[in-house]
């Protein structure tokens, strides 16, 4: 008889609190942790063994499998052990994950040790045969519960009214045979809401399916849904060759240098010191995403550190990841440094640089963290390639945000803090490290078809192609690959020759990835194991093409090399196809492929011509340098002029409506460099004013541009507004918002609030707004419990509010508001102002909220003038259809 395996989950649910473990150099600021688990299998790591309460660290394949197999279903044939291999697997890694816990060798959590059963080789062949595959679902570690379950007695292996159900665990058992998405069961073992709960599986059910004839993937689907899928983790250090078709290359050797035929240079072309350095980009490493967001910053200084890790490890990838996961024990928001440097000299990005990091103790706002990889208070030096790398990084931040090269603004952590980080063999080097970085050119470089203009994606040429698994849809449930299957990725040249990907740059997660390098050769459905990759949601595979690809050239993804339409089988999956040519930032050409596809690329591809520049009015005297028009760009933007006209002193910056100010610049000698990053995307039109020594406008230039992410996308929930008149603006609900406000009745009648333009406030700003919110229909409550703040200081504070509206912004959609990009002083009536602790003088505790009655005009439990414009403390949120 099967034994019980009930898996009662903590009364938080599947929200399960990390352990504190301690970890290099570094500290945070104070800032709350997000506690949400949803693992994703790229972040799983190494699953070698398990800490088993009683027995210490186990062997997870050798030892600890097999004896769970034995104890908990031993005697089930062979399909039905080797489903339950991987739901012990998956159970195992979601405690070793979500619970950082030891595993009880219970039935509270599995039996590890019985008395009644003894391991076989059986047992060991159902491991050996699974091995590292645990339960995932679009990219995500399944929760995987099982039970014993009834015994049935039909042939449908559901059990009838009357069957045994000895354990009486038949209630927990779900059925989600051809159901997918949200259309799956969870059972009610764990939490309902949490997206890891896929339901719960029988053992005797799975034995009955087993005798049937169903292999161990079908019998899993039976019960946690169609779209449930065995994987093998990419990170995954343990399984054999076999278990993990595609190498376990994750990314390490991405933007390398080099064509893959003559083994490459890490010297790129370049014609300063800033192109010099290549950045390793978050998804090049499979980096998690953020526990919760850390506040913008103004870069100003830098500082270095080391990792206190081993020295030389070749795969710096998985260090950075677990430098990462050691920081997220330590209840940072991410891996605290902006920049880590392996010993190879790759350098990986960290917190984006525009954002708070956390390595030095209060000491983080404007403080951009570079650690190297490695260990260095004794003898060890950090390599030259190390050091080389680190002194092109510091020169690429100086350039970059204009901060002097000195002892003053480039400093060992230990010389910030009390501490012996980054050790002496690197505070012995540090002058020579900044004499490096201080030099004018580190490398020297012509007119390279793959020379880049940094601020944008501007380019001649691409050298990398990514296919990003996107949806198991359609699905073909004969195929031994899952995902999107990728036959060949290859180039037509202008003069008709072919060239094929040179190598697989990155893979994880992927199936099969080499499969997709060389000439299409998955000539029929019984060959499609070996001859195409198969790339799951969540997924990367990137390529490096033989030769860069070029305009006029055409690119071709193809899934198969037989005639679909007159097959019995089709490929799988739909998948985002994008091009790089440093792997850093992705032009996307389609979001939704499937089947064989071509693209063939054209200017909007690649560098635009200057006829195509927007001619803005009265541009004569002025020009831009950069953005440049029809471009797409990262939000963090420069912006730089070329003035022609003498009397032009200073040039101020602005978006598309007047006293949106973006900056402004005096410094001729640096064409008028100034910085603003974009909080949303979309198309966005810049101005360029040029002012005399009067203040008197004397040029105007305009330019239109795309402001994406890394991914050349722009996500649903970055999406700016367009101003108004908006059609996405809910008009009716903007005006019972400016309605019900101007009668600050929350606060208990109309003699503490003066409907004039001069009134004030008595404290109850935010009672005032939430009264109007209720009666204008927003459940602003949905907010109070999705953090960061906690509720108490949401109910309390207006801070409360701006502080989860702006972390949740997919909630915030929720209830009818959307965050926009617009000046304070701009908001039409019916917006929400939240101001932040002290901005421009409200209060340093709870900050203050409002809606706008009428342009310039708030109320709150007051009306009044809106005080000014200060985009950096200060949020805008408008009602949404």
């Amino acid at each position: 008889m099967a034994r019980m395996v009930m898996k009662m989950w903590p009364a938080m649910g599947l929200a399960l609190l990390a352990s504190m473990v301690a970890a290099g150099c570094g500290f945070n600021d104070g800032l709350d942790l997000d506690d949400t688990v949803e693992v994703r299998v790229q972040e799983l790591s190494s699953f070698c063994s398990v800490q088993v309460e009683g027995y210490g660290a186990v062997d997870v394949e050798e030892d600890y499998l097999p004896s769970v197999i034995a104890c908990e279903n031993g005697n089930a044939p062979m399909e039905a052990l080797k489903a339950q291999a991987v739901a012990a697997r998956t159970y195992a890694a979601f405690i070793v994950e979500a619970e950082r816990r030891p595993l009880v060798p219970t039935t509270r959590d599995q039996v590890y040790d019985c008395s009644h059963a003894q391991v076989e080789q059986r047992h060991r062949d159902a491991v050996n045969a699974t091995r590292g595959q645990v339960l995932t679902h679009n990219g995500r570690l399944a929760a995987a519960f099982y039970v014993a379950g009834a015994i049935p007695s039909t042939s449908s292996c559901r059990p009838a009214r009357g069957d045994r159900d000895p354990t009486g665990t038949e209630k927990w058992v779900t059925y989600n045979q051809g159901r997918t998405g949200s259309g799956v069961q969870g059972t009610h073992l764990g939490s309902l809401v949490n997206p890891a709960n896929r339901g719960a599986k029988s053992q005797n059910g799975a034995a009955c399916l087993a005798n049937n004839g169903w292999d161990y993937k079908r019998i899993l689907r039976f019960y946690y849904g169609d779209d449930i899928r065995p994987m093998v983790p990419p990170n995954s250090q343990c399984a054999d060759d076999g278990g993990n078709p595609g190498g376990g290359d994750v990314c390490s050797g991405l933007s390398s240098g080099g064509s893959g035929n003559d083994g490459g240079s890490n010297t790129p072309s370049c014609t300063d010191s800033s192109q010099a350095v290549r950045i390793m980009p978050r998804s090049a490493w499979n980096a998690r995403a953020p526990r919760y967001n850390t506040p913008a910053h103004t870069p100003n200084r830098i500082t270095v550190h080391h990792t206190v890790t081993a020295n030389g490890v070749a795969d710096g990838a998985n260090e950075v990841r677990k430098i990462q996961q050691m920081h997220f024990n330590r209840r940072f928001h991410d891996v605290g440094y902006h920049f880590l440097i392996s010993h190879d000299g790759t350098i990986y990005q960290g917190t984006p640089e525009n954002k708070v990091g956390a390595h030095v103790g209060n000491q983080n706002t404007g403080n951009l963290g570079i650690s190297l990889l490695g260990s260095f208070h004794l003898s060890t030096p950090p390599s030259d390639a190390q050091l080389s790398s680190l002194s092109r990084l510091i020169r690429h931040l100086s350039d970059k945000y204009n901060i002097p090269i000195n002892r003053t603004q480039v400093k060992g952590h230990g010389e910030r803090a009390a501490t012996l980080c980054p050790g002496q063999q690197v505070m012995s080097r540090f002058d020579s490290i900044l004499a490096n970085a201080k030099a004018d050119a580190v490398c020297e470089g012509g007119d390279s078809d793959e020379e880049e203009q940094v601020d944008g994606q501007d380019v001649a040429s691409y050298r990398y192609v990514r296919v990003s698994g996107v949806d198991l849809e359609p699905t073909n449930s004969d195929s031994p690959l899952d995902g999107y299957e990728v036959d060949a990725i290859y180039v037509e040249k202008a003069d008709g020759t072919v060239v094929n990907a040179a190598r697989v740059a990155c893979s994880p997660g992927v199936q099969n990835a080499n499969a997709a390098i060389g000439a299409s050769d998955n000539t029929s459905c019984d060959n499609r194991a070996q001859t195409a990759a198969g790339v799951p949601p969540g997924a990367d595979l990137i390529v490096e093409l033989q030769e860069p690809v070029k305009k006029g050239d055409v690119l071709y993804v193809t899934q198969a090399g037989y005639p679909v339409a007159l097959s019995d089988c089709s490929p799988n999956g739909t998948a985002k196809i994008s091009l790089s040519n440093d792997g850093s930032i992705w032009k996307v050409l389609d979001s939704a492929a499937q089947g064989n596809q071509r693209w063939t690329l054209g200017t909007e591809h690649f560098v635009y011509d200057e006829d195509d520049e927007a001619e803005g009015p009265n541009g004569g005297g002025l020009e831009f340098i950069v953005p440049r028009a029809g471009h797409w760009y990262r939000p963090d933007m420069t912006f730089k002029v070329v003035a022609s006209d003498p009397r032009i002193v200073e040039v101020r910056y602005e978006a598309e409506h007047d006293n949106f100010h973006l900056g402004t610049s005096s410094d001729r000698s640096s064409n008028f460099e100034e910085g603003y990053t974009y909080e949303f995307f979309g198309e966005r039109v810049i101005f360029a004013i040029g002012l005399d020594a009067n203040g008197n406008e004397v040029a105007r230039r305009e330019v239109r541009v795309t402001i994406t992410d890394f991914d050349g996308t722009i996500p649903e929930d970055r999406r700016a507004l367009p101003y108004y008149p908006d059609a996405n603006v809910d008009s009716a609900m903007a005006e019972r918002l400016a309605t019900e406000a101007a009668k600050c009745q929350e606060t208990g009648g109309a003699q503490r609030c003066s409907p004039g333009n001069n009134g004030y406030s008595l404290g109850r700003c935010w009672a005032g707004v939430k009264g109007a919110l209720r009666r204008a229909g927003i459940n602003f409550d949905k907010l109070q419990g999705h953090g960061p703040c906690s509720a108490y200081t949401f109910q309390l504070s207006a801070f409360g509010f701006r502080c989860n509206a702006d972390a949740n912004p997919d909630v915030l959609r929720s209830i009818g508001l959307q965050k926009v990009d617009i000046a304070t002083t701009d908001a039409p009536r019916g917006a929400i102002i939240s101001w932040d602790r002290g901005c421009i003088g409200y209060h340093a505790v709870h900050g203050h909220i409002e809606i706008v009655r009428e342009p310039g005009i708030a109320c709150s439990d007051f009306c009044g003038r809106i005080r000014g414009n200060a985009p950096h403390c200060a949020s805008v949120y408008m009602p949404i259809n």
